[in-house]
């Protein structure tokens, strides 16, 4: 469970700064629309679960370690 939680903190603190980024270099190389990480920071399956191998289903959070 505090394993969890401190996963968490870092997804949010990692995801904040690079949505406070101005440009989306690095969203690019790592394949993320703006949306798609706004999304990952809400904790929100993914606003476009499209990807060069077709749709991925969204297969619920996961489970604690």
């Amino acid at each position: 469970m505090f394993t969890r939680l401190l996963t968490l903190v870092q997804m949010r603190r990692s995801t904040a700064f690079l949505l406070r980024r101005a440009d989306d270099r690095l969203l690019d190389d790592i394949g993320l629309s703006r949306a798609d990480l706004n999304a990952m920071h809400l904790g929100l399956p993914a606003a476009r679960a499209t990807g060069p191998m077709g749709p991925a289903p969204f297969l619920g959070p996961a489970l604690p370690a």
